[in-house]
């Protein structure tokens, strides 16, 4: 086993931020791939327990978020709760700083990123929930409250975390301590621990802006006792103007084929992450224009963003909530939204709806592209569909077409993904093996 790296001796409260971390941080990168065999070995004596507790605390926290929601796990290791994550039905990213640990979740598939929570942004992206066990156990106070403050500005407006940290029971009021932690956790060199009362951890989480959903104890597979946590992002919507939305309109999109309420829920969680960098927009306008764009779709398809607006302003309910400005400023972002209109929309709003309907996942895009192709041509064969899309997908999203005209507030998600669709629809052949290749893992 190589020799661990030096370490100097840090008081429990240095008022250098993140010391402690570091130090523990190059222990996992000489020490990985020790720590991954050891979890390996302790996993296989009660996988299914561990499964279970990973399930019920993962679902606890972000069921709430809906089908395909953008799921980030900070320390992943190997990986596999991040995969335990996307075969819960989210699309999951995984992250972690140890090369030996990534090199581990590069043989899951899954999207990864070396990512240091203390340190990077990951380039403005942003995900609907964030997951963390077993993390924070190695940072001070210090560090935990500085990560706190950037999990809050990576999750978007109405995100759940989820996570854990140890709890000072039976530790005769020792607050922290460098050990190689027994019990089965051992791999050859000390690691930093640091364990929490019950107010300083709430404290914290207070402090960071978050609303707290759910504080429980547990009992830990190593006799240590953890809290365990859900916290959510303010989504800055009035309580009556949700209600509204999650009562009478959402339930309606169940009717629809292609334009799911998935898709309705991604076009609202991005709405909300761009009109979070815009302070001058209001964002109960635009919920209510995200969650209204497409409903004109019960109407008529080629209409549907006319038919959304007429529908906006006969809504009594939404008179209630907004003034007679208000109301036509939604029904005409509404009707702005539509990639193939000629023009720009006619304000700030429709310019953020017509962004967010870009959804820029590859999957999602695939999927819906042949969705609605399959439903607008039920005589066509699969090949032709298949074709019909990528012709469209191409037009749409091709560096000048028209949809890539149309996002207006692009991430770097975004632009990543029109460089691969402009790169997969160039050989129909090839896009023809993506798609049924894609097709025959969702059962289509």
């Amino acid at each position: 086993m190589e020799k661990p790296p030096e370490r100097v001796a840090f008081l429990c409260y240095n008022i250098y931020m993140s010391k402690e971390n570091e130090e523990t941080l190059k222990i996992y990168e000489y020490f990985g791939n020790a720590y991954l065999n050891n979890a390996h070995k302790r996993r296989a004596e009660k996988v299914r327990e561990v499964k279970e507790k990973r399930t019920k605390a993962i679902l606890s926290g972000l069921a709430v978020l809906g089908e395909d929601a953008r799921v980030l796990e900070i320390g992943s290791a190997d990986g596999e709760v991040a995969l335990l994550t996307k075969e819960l039905g989210f699309k999951a990213y995984a992250s972690d700083v140890s090369s030996q640990f990534l090199a581990a979740i590069a043989k899951t598939g899954l999207p990864y990123y070396k990512f240091n929570v203390l340190k990077d942004d990951l380039d403005g992206r942003k995900f609907d929930g964030i997951i963390a066990f077993r993390v924070f156990v190695h940072f001070t106070p210090e560090d935990f409250a500085e990560a706190l403050v950037k999990i809050y500005k990576l999750l978007r407006p109405g995100g759940r975390f989820v996570s854990d940290i140890l709890n000072i029971e039976d530790k005769g009021g020792k607050t922290c301590e460098w050990c190689d932690f027994g019990n089965g956790y051992e791999i050859g060199a000390d690691r930093f621990f640091y364990y929490y009362d019950e107010k300083q951890v709430k404290d914290i989480i207070k402090n960071a802006g978050f609303r707290l959903e759910d504080f429980y104890l547990s009992g830990g597979d190593s006799g240590y006792k953890w809290f365990n946590f859900v916290l959510a992002k303010p989504s800055g919507i009035r309580p009556e103007v949700e209600e509204c939305i999650k009562k009478k309109i959402l339930p309606k999109y169940e009717k629809l084929s292609g334009h799911t309420i998935t898709h309705i829920n991604q076009v609202i969680s991005r709405s909300l992450a761009i009109a979070e960098d815009l302070p001058e927009v209001d964002r109960d306008m635009v919920y209510v224009i995200a969650a209204y764009h497409d409903l004109g779709r019960l109407v008529d398809d080629e209409t549907h963003n006319i038919e959304s607006g007429k529908m906006v302003r006969k809504d009594k309910e939404l008179k209630k909530l907004f003034d007679e400005k208000q109301i036509e400023v939604i029904a005409e972002a509404v009707e702005d939204h539509r990639a193939s209109l000629k023009g720009d929309p006619r304000s700030i709003y429709g310019r953020i709806v017509s962004s967010a309907d870009r959804y820029m996942d590859l999957d999602d895009m695939l999927a819906r592209s042949y969705d609605y192709t399959r439903h607008l041509h039920p005589e066509m064969s699969d090949d032709e569909v298949i074709e019909e899309a990528r012709i469209h997908l191409r037009e749409k999203f091709k560096p000048d077409g028209y949809g890539a005209k149309k996002v207006y507030y692009p991430s770097i998600d975004d632009k990543e993904c029109f460089e691969t669709i402009e790169r997969i629809t160039r050989d129909p052949l090839a896009y023809r093996k993506i798609v049924k290749e894609f097709n025959k893992k969702r059962g289509k």
